[in-house]
């Protein structure tokens, strides 16, 4: 906040005349005025911009926001409470090695983001779920197969005064529904992301362990990612 201050000079004239002096005293006035100084917000239910994951500062995120999946541009979701974006991740084309292996993402940043602009700070919690990798016909699997997020920064721009929702890494093992994201009472207000920096091309935070025996060659596995985002830190 921008401080003024006034200074107000007090002058004080001496006039003479015939060798008397005579003092001018102003006349101090003594008066006060209050105003009603109002704002009131309603919830924002528009879509909400990407922050940039390495520099929340940025005001101009670089597009793509992940150049290794440019084709993404946020999911377009509106409402007061949202997920923003949600990763692609890829693991590119692999050659077939004896024992089990973890092949690292490609992605440098990928992330998730959250808004909660409902203004009511009842907290949020977000959640997700993986699908089988397999091939389009769900004839051919990677039996055992488990992708990993791990070492996770929640981030946010610098002035946002709210607490943060607090991140967990997980390991997709089976396809039940795993804890992300969660927003006590008052906190994860503004917009957050989560994000698993690391090496280009090689980012060890996000990892994909195949099982030996389970890949056949020349088959295209693909898994989804459903992220859920409940209005309530305990749904």
């Amino acid at each position: 906040m921008k401080k003024v201050t006034l200074l107000t000079v007090l002058s004080l004239a001496l006039l003479a005349n015939l060798g008397l002096a005579t003092i001018a005293q102003a006349e101090v006035a003594n008066t006060t005025k209050t105003e009603k100084n109002h704002v009131i917000f309603e919830a924002n239910t528009d879509e909400k911009p990407i922050i940039d994951p390495v520099d929340p500062s940025n005001p101009n995120p670089p597009d793509p926001i992940d150049p290794t999946d440019p084709d993404n541009h946020g999911t377009g979701n509106t409402g007061a409470l949202t997920i923003d974006y949600a990763p692609n991740i890829e693991f590119g084309t692999k050659k077939l090695a004896s024992g089990d292996q973890k092949y690292t993402a490609l992605n440098e940043n990928p992330f998730v983001q959250v808004t909660d602009l409902r203004g009511t700070g009842v907290g949020w919690k977000l959640t997700a779920n993986i699908s089988k990798f397999a091939n389009a016909d769900g004839s051919k699997e990677l039996k055992g197969a488990v992708l990993s997020f791990k070492n996770g920064v929640v981030k946010t721009r610098p002035n946002n005064v709210s607490g943060a929702p607090v991140a967990s890494d997980v390991s997709f093992d089976t396809q039940e529904t795993y804890s992300i994201l969660i927003a006590e009472k008052d906190n994860g207000k503004g917009s957050w992301v989560d994000v698993f920096s690391g090496e280009k091309d090689n980012n060890s935070n996000v990892e994909l362990l195949v099982l030996e025996g389970s890949a056949d060659v020349g088959v295209n596995y693909t898994a989804t990612i459903n992220w859920s985002l409940a209005d309530t830190p305990t749904p």
